[in-house]
C-alpha cells in the first residue's frame, strides 16, 4: 500500500484516491467499519478516521452546556440542559442533548475498532502511530466527559460483544487511564497549530486536555508543567480580537484554537444559529443569559460593580469590561444592525420580535458567541463555524489558577492572566487572587461549556445553583436610541433546586440499569 497523505481540510481528511468532494462518510454506517467489507484499502482507513472524528463532541453541546449552570438557561426541555440546571433531571429524562450522547458507547466502539483494525494495515509505521494517537485522544476525551458527568463508568478499551454487560470502573482509575494515554500520545503527535494540522489532533491538544484534567483533580504542579508546555510551543497565539475570535470567517487565521470541532456545510454542519439566534432572525432564542453573569463583568476600572462608585445602575452597561458587549446581547444593545428591544412586546410595528414572554430569550439577554454578523437565513441549520473545545486562553488561566493554588510562580501566573485581559481591552490586575481567577475564567470562557465543571470542582452549587434564576432588569427600550428606562425588579425565569447528595453527577439512565444490574445508580436519584 502506498503512503497515505492528507489532502482535505478538517475532519474530512482524505487518503490516497478519495477526494474532498466525495460523500464517503455515507458509504457505510460509521459504526460498522470492520469485518469483511472494511479494512482492505486506503479509503477504508480514511472512512474509519472520519467516522471517529465525526461525533467526538457535539458543537451544540459545547455552547449549550452553560445552560446547566448559573450562566445560562434553555427553554427547550427536550435537550435536557434545563433539567440539569434546575435540578429536575432524573433517570427517565437523561436526554440526548447532553447525558444521552455522553453516556453512549457508540463512539468508544468506533475508537476501539479503529485501533484494533489499523494494526493489520500496511502503511508507514510513523503515520500509523500518529493516526492511532489521534484516535486515542478522541477516546480519552470521550472518557473525560463520561467521568465528569457520570463519575464511575465502564472503561472499555477493546471491542466487546454487544451482549457483554460491563461494570462501572472507579472514576480515579478512569482519570489515571486518561492521563496516561495523553502523556504517551503527546510524545508521538506533532507540534502544530490547528491551522497547520488542518483540524487534526496535535501534541498541544493532548497536553492541553491533560492540563485541564490535572487542574480539575488538584494536580497543580502537573497542570502548570503541561499548560506551560502548550504555551511555550510557540505555535499558538491569542487572537487579537476577542469577539471576532469566534467568527467562522477568521478560522483560517485563528492560531488560538488548540482543539476544535470542524463543521462543513451540507456534509457535517451545525444548527447552532437556528437554536440561538433571536426569533426575528429566524432562531429559537433558546438561550437565556442570567443576571448573575452580566453582573460578574467588571467595570473598566477593574472593579466589581458593587465596589466601584462610578458604576451607574441606571446606565449599567456603560464603562464595563469590553467582553460583556462582545459576548452578550442585552436590552438596548445593537445586534445584527438593530436595537435589541427584548423587554418590549412591540418593535417597529412587528409583534413579538424579541419579547421575552413570546418568541424571545426568556431572560431578555442572549449569548452572541459564534453568531457572526454575516449569517444568512439558509445557514441556520447548515452552519459551518468550527467550535473550539480547547483554546490558548484556557491554558493561561489553567497556569494562573494552578500557580495560585500551589503558591508557586504566581508572578508568571498573573502575567498570563493579564495577557487575556489586555487582549480584551480590560485593565490589568495587580494581584493574583482566587476571586479574580474564578471571575476571569467565568467571563473569558462564558458559554464555552466549562462553567459546570468549574462549579463542580469549586463546589459552588449550594450558592449559585439554587433559588430564583434572574434575567434582565425590567424596563422599556427606546427603539431609536437604545436607551433603557429601567423599572423595579428583574425577570424571574425559573426557580432552581440544588441537590448536594448528587455531587454534580447526572443519573444513569434507567433503561441502562434495567438491562444491566452492574450499572448501580448514582446517589441522589
Amino acid at each position: 500500500m502506498k503512503k497515505i497523505t492528507y489532502i482535505c481540510f478538517g475532519i474530512f481528511v482524505s487518503f490516497g484516491m478519495v477526494s474532498c468532494t466525495e460523500k464517503f462518510l455515507d458509504a457505510v454506517p460509521n459504526d460498522q467499519l470492520s469485518g469483511a467489507t472494511f479494512w482492505k484499502s486506503e479509503s477504508d482507513i480514511n472512512m474509519a478516521l472520519a467516522g471517529a472524528y465525526r461525533g467526538w463532541d457535539n458543537g451544540m453541546d459545547v455552547v449549550m452546556r452553560d445552560a446547566m449552570t448559573d450562566n445560562d438557561f434553555s427553554w427547550l426541555t427536550v435537550t435536557g440542559y434545563q433539567q440539569v440546571g434546575n435540578g429536575t433531571i432524573n433517570p427517565q429524562n437523561v436526554n440526548v442533548g447532553n447525558g444521552g450522547r455522553v453516556f453512549s458507547y457508540v463512539q468508544i466502539r468506533k475508537y476501539n475498532s479503529f485501533l484494533e483494525n489499523i494494526e493489520a494495515m500496511t502503511i508507514d509505521g510513523a503515520l500509523k502511530e500518529k493516526l492511532k494517537s489521534e484516535v486515542r485522544f478522541l477516546r480519552a476525551y470521550d472518557y473525560f466527559l463520561k467521568a465528569m458527568f457520570f463519575g464511575d463508568m465502564p472503561l472499555i478499551t477493546k471491542t466487546i460483544a454487544s451482549t457483554e454487560l460491563p461494570a462501572r470502573t472507579p472514576v480515579a482509575q478512569i482519570h489515571a487511564f486518561i492521563l496516561d494515554e495523553l502523556d504517551k500520545i503527546s510524545k508521538i503527535l506533532p507540534i502544530q497549530n490547528n491551522i497547520t494540522a488542518k483540524g487534526h489532533i496535535t501534541r498541544g491538544s493532548a497536553l492541553a486536555l491533560k492540563a485541564r484534567l490535572e487542574l480539575y483533580t488538584g494536580k497543580y504542579a502537573d497542570a502548570m508543567i503541561d499548560s506551560k508546555a502548550v504555551i511555550d510551543m510557540g505555535v499558538y497565539e491569542l487572537y487579537p480580537n476577542y469577539e471576532q475570535l469566534f467568527y467562522r470567517q477568521n478560522k483560517a487565521s485563528n492560531k488560538e484554537a488548540i482543539a476544535e470541532i470542524q463543521h462543513i456545510q451540507n456534509d457535517y454542519a451545525t444548527s447552532i444559529p437556528w437554536q440561538r439566534l433571536p426569533a426575528w432572525k429566524g432562531g429559537y432564542s433558546e438561550n437565556a443569559v442570567s443576571r448573575s453573569i452580566v453582573d460578574e463583568y467588571e467595570t473598566k476600572n477593574g472593579l466589581k460593580i458593587s465596589n466601584d462608585s462610578t458604576y451607574d445602575p441606571l446606565d449599567p452597561f456603560l464603562n464595563r469590561d469590553p467582553r460583556l458587549a462582545m459576548s452578550i446581547a442585552y436590552p438596548g444593545s445593537n445586534w445584527f444592525g438593530r436595537i435589541y428591544t427584548a423587554l418590549d412586546p412591540q418593535f417597529g410595528g412587528t409583534a413579538n420580535a424579541d419579547y421575552y414572554l413570546s418568541d424571545g430569550s426568556k431572560s431578555a439577554q442572549m449569548s452572541k458567541k459564534y453568531l457572526d454578523p454575516g449569517i444568512q437565513n439558509a445557514e441556520r441549520q447548515n452552519f459551518d463555524a468550527p467550535i473550539m473545545v480547547i483554546r490558548l486562553a484556557e491554558m493561561y488561566l489553567t497556569y494562573a489558577e494552578a500557580a495560585l493554588e500551589s503558591g508557586q510562580n504566581m508572578t508568571l501566573g498573573l502575567e498570563y492572566l493579564n495577557k487575556i485581559r489586555t487582549r480584551a481591552g480590560q485593565i490589568n490586575a495587580s494581584v493574583l487572587t482566587r476571586e479574580l481567577v474564578r471571575r476571569e475564567r467565568r467571563v473569558e470562557l462564558a458559554f464555552e461549556g466549562l462553567r459546570y465543571f468549574d462549579i463542580k470542582r469549586w463546589d459552588l452549587g449550594p450558592t449559585v445553583m439554587t433559588g430564583p434564576y434572574y434575567g434582565s432588569r425590567l424596563g422599556t427600550v427606546n427603539q431609536t436610541t437604545g436607551k433603557v428606562t429601567w423599572a423595579t425588579g428583574y425577570i424571574v425565569v425559573e426557580n432552581r433546586t440544588f441537590y448536594p447528595l448528587r455531587k454534580y453527577l447526572l443519573p444513569i439512565p434507567q433503561s441502562e440499569i434495567d438491562v444491566n444490574s452492574k450499572m448501580i445508580q448514582n446517589a441522589g436519584y
